[in-house]
């Protein structure tokens, strides 16, 4: 990857990842909601715009994915990408592990209330048979795309709360939302983290020592 191209910060991927530096940075999974072409309202972004970035890493800053090591001894040497995705709040990154907890038997009136009133969440849609909100935080946080968005939660027509996040810091943050409702243990759901090859890695460069 070319230096300016490094100076630039994130950059965004198109389709392919073979003019990527393999060993340069990782992989940033970045959601926002973002207004449409004749929204009434453009301060409530309307539709979900999701894009995948390359965010350049050395090898001796802390390593994105979370583990507390140095990017250089966690993964910038592995044959593949561990994508991550920002915390809420923009407060670090973490590894991306899309999970969903669902909670079932309870008060949908208590809870739409509780949602509705909370001023992290935008609710973008709201029928008899689905209440769906997106969790943006407080503040809220805008970027190129549009506005940042860290969750979802889906209150379903058979009294279920859906809660639907991309980690583990996101998906705490989402349950502290709904714990003073006292909903009980839900179902967590997790799926397998997702790797990405990386094209014709290249070992990481080491600096050669002068001999004395």
């Amino acid at each position: 990857m070319k230096r300016r191209d490094r100076e630039k910060g994130n950059i965004r991927l198109v389709n392919d990842t073979i003019y990527l530096d393999p060993n340069g940075g990782v992989l940033s999974h970045i959601t926002c909601w973002r207004p449409r072409s004749g929204d009434p309202d453009p301060e409530h972004p309307g539709e979900k715009h999701v894009t995948m970035n390359y965010r350049p890493t050395d090898a001796g800053d802390p390593c994105p994915c979370g583990s507390g090591k140095r990017f250089g001894s966690c993964c910038q040497p592995l044959p593949y990408w561990r994508p991550v995705c920002p915390n809420p709040g923009m407060q670090g990154y973490s590894l991306i592990r899309l999970q969903s907890a669902r909670f079932t038997n309870i008060l949908r009136d208590e809870v739409y209330a509780c949602l509705q009133d909370n001023k992290r969440l935008y609710c973008t849609e709201d029928t008899p048979h689905r209440v769906f909100w997106a969790y943006w935080g407080d503040p809220a946080i805008d970027v190129r795309h549009g506005r940042l968005c860290f969750g979802d939660f889906e209150l379903q027509e058979n009294h279920t709360l859906l809660i639907t996040a991309l980690s583990d810091a996101r998906m705490e943050a989402l349950l502290e939302v709904v714990r003073p409702l006292k909903l009980g243990t839900p179902q967590i759901q997790v799926e397998p983290v997702q790797y990405v090859e990386k094209p014709g890695r290249k070992a990481p460069t080491r600096k050669r020592r002068r001999k004395s």
